[in-house]
């Protein structure tokens, strides 16, 4: 998600926010090891988080079960397949032009991605937010972020991903982040 490609897709404060997210420090690194070692969505660990620093508060377990479900398709038949052979040519020698391929492929995947932020922010398009407390908002983020990893995992976090699920929410609704 680092960057920020021209694309055609219309401007929205989720992407914008994950972005600036995605970017801060160890945060790439810990959303992707939950991705890669949890199969954990990116995009909807950072959509827990959005929607506790917007103060649209907390979804259950079953909220979350559903969005898994809605978003599901376009995961695996999108963004997965782009991301399979984006790093198939990270590890492929670069013979007739692998590395330019990578390269329009990490776009497409980062658009792929994009829009599918486009979908799940629209969930919550007709709620309302509310100013609320910093510790709230991280409270709220750390719930959403429970609430998803319950859903998705199947099972109760290790202590070392409760841990990485709180740093996230921190790092989420800290004071960098109030005025995303």
């Amino acid at each position: 998600m680092p960057g920020r490609p021209v694309n055609e897709f219309s401007a929205h404060a989720f992407w914008d926010w994950s972005c600036d997210v995605y970017d801060g420090p160890g945060m790439q690194e810990t959303l992707l090891d939950l991705q890669d070692r949890m199969g954990l969505d990116v995009n909807l660990l950072l959509f827990a988080c959005w929607t506790a620093s917007k103060g649209y508060g907390y979804l259950s377990e079953a909220q979350w079960t559903r969005l898994i479900e809605e978003t599901a398709g376009w995961r695996v038949n999108v963004i997965g397949p782009l991301r399979a052979v984006r790093r198939y040519l990270k590890e492929s020698k670069d013979s007739g032009g692998a590395n330019a391929l990578r390269n329009k492929l990490k776009t497409l995947e980062l658009e792929a991605e994009h829009a599918a932020q486009l979908a799940i922010a629209d969930l919550v398009r007709n709620r309302s937010g509310i100013a609320v407390p910093m510790a709230a908002q991280i409270a709220d983020a750390r719930a959403n972020l429970l609430s998803y990893y319950l859903a998705a995992a199947g099972g109760e976090p290790s202590g070392d991903d409760m841990a990485l699920l709180t740093s996230i929410a921190r790092a989420c609704c800290g004071p960098q982040q109030v005025q995303g």
